[in-house]
């Protein structure tokens, strides 16, 4: 057989916006990194991809990355028939796509095949929800990778609980001991509510295809992960203590999107005026990510925290859970005139919508993000030297704000969930809220921001010295 001339990276996302930003962050990097005759392909469906090649036309118009689009019709699926993305969906359907997705593996296989054919040695970089395409490199030869955009502590606990159902072990005292990792408790409510519902036919489905791709993964010759080493060696470690072999685990973060392109669009611009006539490390940033939100007497609890605190703020504003916006009207979602106040003293933005998160949280005037806590938001904002108010809604979001919180001393959190069973006080939000503007906790920011930036010096970086060590595992160099 001929040895294969050509390098090839292909890199597998799972269309959930989280994932899609840091499969295209990990491709600029391996871009950046890699000789320019090793061609890399990021692959999903078609609505997927061009989403993807919009998105890089925007923001890196000369970036040398290739896009395959994989032949895909949601309606087989019981999809809608524009629905390729969790965006759009609701939560309790995610499932169906997750299964759909399933149903790529003989054209993924077919691809791949086709570049082995033509001589090609092929590195497949796959995210956790599809590392079914872990059976396909393996047959056909392929060096094969799973990319987590998730935190490693995370990652450890969310692997536990799904490898537990549906008998998690919880305690007389009410909390849960996992046996992978004794040593950390967890209580129902830092549990998304799908780790706590009857059995039923569709979490029997669920519980399926998470032990699928748990199964899967353990196959893999290597781990990357969007963290730091030094930031996370309990989490990395756990990560580590669950595969059971000896497999990289290469903690390349923080990678973090550059929002200067969505900055000079018109209603970026706004933001960013409205942001310089404010006093520096002033602004509260809240946004609970480009897919939820909260309940509506939430709302008005968080409302009137900004309120009593006086402090400005820009709301990146999402009708709340529950609510029909196209049937319920906007104004009694807040308290009467919190909005039209807020303008008229020039002490508060609601952005309905779309908002320039990382222009924002790279502002010298943002003081503090009160945030959900996804991962791509917690990087964001602690690469910018920003503290954060943690409100963690779900899946690993409750892990990262203990992480934060316990270990790092650079968040507070001030409430958890956003179940009609989850309890909001104004008051404990409000002090949440002027913890975090303190001058003590912007120092402990800036210290992890500098153990960030540390992480990619060229003198003995840590991220620096795991991408090279699994360049060199999957032959890349």
């Amino acid at each position: 057989m001929a040895m294969a001339s050509n390098k090839h990276v292909v890199l597998f996302p799972f269309p959930g916006q989280g994932h899609l930003v840091s499969f295209l962050e990990a491709a600029r990097l391996l871009r950046r990194v890699l000789p320019g005759d090793v061609s890399i392909t990021l692959v999903s469906t078609p609505r997927n991809v061009a989403a993807l090649r919009a998105s890089t036309s925007t923001s890196s118009p000369s970036l040398d990355i290739s896009f395959h689009a994989l032949p895909f019709v949601p309606a087989d699926h019981g999809l809608p028939a524009d629905c390729e993305s969790t965006s759009s969906l609701p939560p309790p359907a995610y499932l169906t796509l997750f299964e759909a997705f399933e149903s790529l593996e003989p054209a993924f296989d077919a691809y791949i095949s086709r570049l082995v054919a033509d001589n090609e040695s092929v590195c497949v970089i796959a995210d956790v929800f599809v590392a079914w395409t872990v059976g396909v490199a393996r047959r056909r030869g392929c060096a094969n990778a799973v990319f987590v955009s998730c935190g490693a502590f995370g990652t450890a606990i969310l692997h536990a609980l799904w490898k537990n159902m549906p008998a998690l072990p919880f305690g007389d005292d009410g909390l849960l001991r996992l046996p992978e990792h004794p040593e950390v408790e967890l209580h129902r409510s830092q549990m998304s509510v799908v780790f706590l519902s009857s059995p039923s036919p569709g979490m029997d489905r669920m519980i399926a295809f998470h032990d699928r791709q748990i199964q899967h993964g353990y196959l893999t010759d290597a781990v990357l992960m969007n963290t730091v080493q030094e930031l996370e060696p309990t989490g990395l470690a756990m990560v580590r203590r669950t595969l059971g072999r000896q497999v990289p685990v290469c903690s390349i973060g923080p990678l973090v999107r550059d929002g200067s392109a969505h900055a000079a669009t018109d209603d970026g611009a706004a933001v960013m005026r409205w942001l310089d006539s404010q006093p520096p490390s002033s602004v509260l940033y809240i946004s609970f990510g480009s897919q939820n939100s909260v309940r509506r007497k939430q709302m008005m609890e968080l409302a009137t925290a900004l309120e009593s605190t006086g402090r400005p703020f820009i709301w990146a504003f999402r009708p709340p859970v529950g609510i029909d916006p196209n049937i319920d009207g906007g104004e009694e979602w807040l308290p009467a005139g919190f909005e039209a106040r807020a303008r008229a003293a020039n002490r508060g933005l609601l952005v309905h919508g779309w908002a320039p998160q990382v222009s924002i949280l790279a502002h010298g005037s943002t003081g503090a993000f009160l945030s959900h806590c996804g991962w791509n938001s917690v990087l964001e904002s602690l690469t910018h030297g920003v503290p954060i108010v943690g409100w963690p809604l779900s899946a690993e979001q409750f892990y990262n704000v203990k992480t934060l919180a316990e270990e790092w001393g650079v968040c507070v959190e001030v409430a958890r969930g956003n179940l009609e069973s989850s309890a909001v006080e104004s008051c404990k939000v409000a002090e949440g809220i002027e913890t975090m503007m303190g001058a003590e906790v912007r120092r402990r920011v800036a210290e992890v921001q500098e153990v960030m930036k540390r992480a990619w010096a060229e003198d003995g970086g840590s991220s620096r010295a795991a991408l090279q060590e699994f360049l060199a595992a999957m032959r890349l160099h």
